[in-house]
């Protein structure tokens, strides 16, 4: 009994009857046997295993082993003796005093694997029966699942291709009708071109035509005019002696006279008179003129200086102007920065119109606009709405048409100008760059520049303009312009930090006229300097150097230099009668023309 006592201490009978199963017909081992792998089966398993094969594999380990038929078959593998010694240890020892969980009457003889219940011997077979009959029905089931499964993926495809044949089609179609209204589009614009390389040949015919007629009448008025000349020429003058009353300040070195020449040719007459003044000696001496001064009342021109404008918000006032241009029907279109608008004037400084003067980010709201420039047609205006990174496209009458903004990337763009080719050139001041995009829709095209103060380097590049290939920056921060072509080139450059001739301290607005000469607006010095298309000091107006700096000037009679003084010149623009417009940022808040 103790020795009982003690196998029950240690041995769990669950796990013992477990072990001794067979795993192909999960009862009780009968006769089991060791195959060479060293897994054990009951020997009628194992027949029943290779029957009609020379050769068994193993179900646990899919080892294979040879079967020698001419040795009694599977009886050559030895049994395995200490299951066969496990298995004749008596049940009453073996057979736990748990009742089965199914029935209630009997002893369970094992724990059911399936339901985890102990069972007795005849439960656990009824209960394998019910089990293979359910497992019939799942397969059963799982064949018929599986079959329709099929079906409707074989349907889901089928409509899947016959979708994706449509598709097919469609894009075919829409392929070719797109061919075909491109086709229509090459014939009507080759049909456009046609008409106008007619309209071209007309127009050209009558220009010949015209050319040929203001020939004509170009030969007849100068014949006329020559005649003039000649007739003018051969025309008596007349000489008065008007003598001169105060004869007693001859010996105060005043003249005696003055002799007028007249013609009676010219429809405008012009005077002259020529000065005569005698020698200090007694009155009885013989009097001849020593001196001789001719002077004539056209060289008396004086440069007429026109000031617009005051500070307020009105029409015709400002706050802080900045950019400004001519447009091509002689208007002045002013950028008035701080009160968010741009206005448009008459060329002698009339209110026309302007923006609304509201500050903000909508479509007809500004935020301190700085430059403005005219399309090459002259239908378009393009602001640069520096605070609100973008450009605004005005037509004639300044009603907002579009912006340029979308993936330039802009931060706070400055000074804009644009070519014939409707190329439009932008100060992004923010980015230190130059950007090139088309006017028509903004498209970008080229940039150049980076921080820096090597050339083609920027810091801060605030206004630019253009004229016959030609592009003008003013680098604020390096107190320099920079000369380029249209596609970037580096020329040269000018200037330098300083209130000398030909230095800056902060150039600003500029502008280029016909000739060439490059003006720049001197922001802190309060001036304005003129350059020569190479780059060369010409000329000083306003500041504190225009009395220096007179030795540079060209003093032609074709050429005036106006004292003008300056607070804080900025935007420049000049017409092409040669007329020059100066916003001030300064005090003044105005518009200088001269």
């Amino acid at each position: 009994m103790s020795k009982t006592a003690e196998f029950h201490r240690f041995v769990d009978y669950n796990d013992l009857e477990s072990l001794l199963e067979c795993s192909l017909c999960l009862d009780r081992f009968q006769e089991p046997r060791l195959i060479p792998c060293q897994h054990t089966y009951c020997t009628k398993c194992i027949q029943e295993l290779c029957e009609g094969s020379d050769t068994i594999i193993c179900p646990q380990c899919r080892a294979q082993h040879p079967i020698q038929q001419k040795q009694d078959g599977v009886l050559q593998f030895p049994r395995n003796i200490t299951y066969q010694q496990l298995l004749d240890i008596k049940t009453e020892q073996l057979v736990s005093t748990r009742q089965c969980q199914v029935c209630d009457k009997k002893r369970a003889f094992s724990d059911c694997l399936h339901c985890k219940k102990a069972v007795c011997l005849d439960c656990k077979k009824l209960h394998r029966r019910e089990l293979s009959d359910v497992t019939d029905l799942l397969i059963n089931d799982l064949t018929k699942s599986s079959t329709l499964c099929k079906e409707s993926l074989t349907n889901e495809i089928t409509t899947f291709l016959t979708n994706c044949d449509y598709i097919k089609k469609q894009i075919s179609s829409y392929t070719k009708d797109l061919i075909q209204t491109l086709k229509q589009q090459e014939i009507n614009m080759k049909s456009d071109l046609d008409k106008l390389i007619i309209k071209q040949i007309e127009t050209d015919n009558v220009l010949d035509e015209k050319f040929i007629e203001i020939q004509t009448l170009s030969s007849k008025y100068l014949s006329s005019l020559q005649n003039m000349i000649l007739e003018h020429k051969n025309s008596r003058k007349d000489i008065i002696f008007t003598p001169n009353i105060t004869l007693k300040n001859i010996y105060c070195n005043n003249s005696l006279g003055e002799l007028r020449l007249s013609s009676s040719f010219i429809d405008n007459e012009k005077s002259h008179h020529l000065p005569l003044t005698p020698p200090p000696e007694d009155m009885d001496n013989q009097y001849f003129p020593q001196s001789v001064d001719h002077q004539s009342d056209d060289d008396n021109r004086l440069q007429q200086i026109q000031q617009i404008g005051h500070w307020g918000s009105g029409e015709r006032e400002f706050w802080c102007p900045t950019g400004i241009c001519i447009s091509h029907n002689n208007y002045i279109l002013i950028v008035d920065s701080w009160n968010h608008r741009l206005q448009m004037l008459t060329i002698d400084g009339q209110f026309i119109r302007s923006t609304r003067n509201i500050k903000g980010r909508g479509i007809n709201e500004l935020n301190n606009p700085r430059d403005v420039c005219i399309s090459p047609m002259g239908n378009e205006i393009i602001l640069s709405d520096s605070g609100n990174h973008r450009l605004v496209v005005y037509n004639e009458y300044l009603e907002v048409k579009r912006l340029i903004c979308d993936k330039l990337n802009l931060q706070f763009p400055n000074g804009v100008c644009s070519d014939e080719q409707d190329s439009l050139f932008i100060c992004d001041r923010g980015n230190n760059r130059i950007v090139v995009v088309t006017l028509p829709d903004g498209a970008y095209i080229r940039q150049w520049g980076r921080k820096g103060q090597n050339q083609s380097e920027f810091d801060c590049p605030d206004f630019i303009c253009y004229r016959q290939n030609i592009l003008a920056v003013s680098d604020f921060n390096n107190h320099r312009v920079q000369v380029f072509d249209k596609y970037g080139q580096f020329l040269f450059m000018f200037g330098q930090y300083g209130c000398e001739n030909g230095q800056f301290r902060y150039p600003r607005g500029l502008a280029i006229d016909d000739e060439g000469f490059f003006m720049v607006a001197d922001w802190v010095n309060n001036r304005l300097q003129l350059f020569t298309p190479n780059g060369q000091l010409s000329a000083i107006v306003g500041g504190n150097s225009q009395e220096k700096c007179s030795t540079l000037v060209n003093t032609t009679d074709d050429f005036h230099i106006p004292k003008v003084e300056f607070d804080r010149p900025i935007g420049v623009a000049v017409n092409k009668q040669g007329v020059v417009f100066v916003t001030e940022w300064g005090r003044s808040h105005r518009l200088v023309i001269y």
